[in-house]
């Protein structure tokens, strides 16, 4: 399915996200959340409900053997926490392709249900990898451990 977005994204959307990236433990230095999301009058959106895809932006890599290269570090996810911005959860899985199309193919958490305080039906997916669009915001150095923006 392809993406859309349409301008400024709802207030209850960014506050949801914000509310997700609580859930995150990083594993390593991480950057922000990154979203994507679909509009259920969406002429690509087949669904009754918000389509939303979130992930890690990556960052790139300064100095070091590994100068220039574009990384997401390891993190874990609180399932139990996130659960709680949920009134109620109809599906709940661990997806794991063996092949992927892009970054929004590969290992997701893949949560239905509708959102507590807005009462809003979705469709939510939490990927383990940035679609392959999604560019470096951030540049950390690995001499100084200092970061600066892209």
């Amino acid at each position: 399915m392809a993406i859309e977005e349409s301008g400024e994204p709802a207030t209850w959307l960014v506050n949801f996200i914000s509310e997700v990236s609580s859930c995150i433990l990083p594993l390593g230095f991480i950057g922000q959340l990154g979203f994507r999301y679909s509009e259920p009058l969406s002429s690509r959106n087949c669904l009754d409900r918000w389509i939303i895809w979130v992930y890690l932006v990556p960052h790139e890599l300064s100095g070091g053997r590994h100068d220039g290269m574009a990384v997401v570090s390891g993190f874990r996810l609180n399932i139990q926490q996130l659960l709680t911005r949920f009134s109620e959860v109809t599906a709940l899985e661990w997806k794991v392709t063996r092949g992927y199309t892009d970054g929004l193919a590969g290992p997701e958490v893949w949560l239905e249900g509708e959102l507590l305080k807005d009462d809003v039906p979705v469709q939510f997916h939490f990927f383990s990898e940035p679609p392959s669009d999604e560019l470096p915001d951030l540049v950390l150095d690995v001499h100084t451990n200092t970061l600066r923006a892209k």
